[in-house]
């Protein structure tokens, strides 16, 4: 959904990345990684209140740490001239690859699927943490991260290293942003109709992985 209340929640300073983040050409961080180690390290004095507003959807979803760093980018959804806010919120365990290509492939996959049906929402997020992905309108949760030293594969070389490649994160945000579409926004039935939801899904995944760049790996 939309934050109702960035005042309340944000300092003056995130709240002006946030906004600058709406035309820019790249994503910013609006939550940046010292403040999120600030974050970590403050016992909380008083409460906060996020709110937001989600319209025509079928279910809710939503992720709060003081962990979480934060990035946002505008982009416009292809033949139209509204603004999807593209955001991804992560802990410092996702790093490097979360700032570098979550929100991007957040991005990819709006772009190739609106050419067959324009993405009706304002925005679109991406999480990490503990769920290896699973999908809400607006908002999907998605496991990869780098190994414990930091380091990921460009290709992985063996099935145990996907998860701690670049493209296991690329894969699994845009089959989950895919599932925006199957079922959210067709709002079928995925219990009873399994292929519509990751038949349909997994499908033009592939279409959008193989437009990400010439040498995405075919398959897991």
């Amino acid at each position: 959904g939309v934050l109702q209340n960035p005042e309340e929640v944000l300092t003056d300073e995130q709240q002006q990345r946030l906004e600058a983040s709406r035309t820019s050409t790249e994503p910013i961080m609006v939550v940046t990684e010292e403040e999120a180690a600030v974050n970590r390290s403050t016992d909380a004095q008083e409460e906060r209140t996020w709110v937001y507003l989600a319209e025509n959807v079928r279910d809710v979803a939503w992720a709060s740490s003081p962990a979480f760093l934060m990035d946002s980018w505008g982009v416009i959804v292809p033949g139209t001239t509204r603004t999807v806010m593209c955001q991804s919120y992560f802990p410092e365990e996702g790093e490097p690859i979360w700032s570098r290509w979550s929100t991007q492939a957040i991005a990819h996959t709006i772009e190739v699927y609106s050419r067959y049906y324009p993405y009706p929402y304002p925005t679109s997020l991406s999480v990490n943490g503990p769920v290896g992905g699973m999908e809400y309108p607006m908002i999907c949760f998605n496991g990869p991260r780098p190994m414990e030293d930091g380091t990921y594969f460009d290709i992985p070389r063996e099935a145990g290293q996907w998860r701690h490649s670049k493209y296991g994160l690329i894969g699994v945000i845009i089959h989950e942003v895919g599932h925006f579409y199957f079922p959210m926004i067709v709002n079928s039935d995925e219990r009873q109709w399994t292929w519509m939801d990751e038949g349909l899904t997994t499908f033009v995944q592939y279409l959008a992985e193989q437009e990400f760049g010439e040498k995405y790996p075919d398959a897991i």
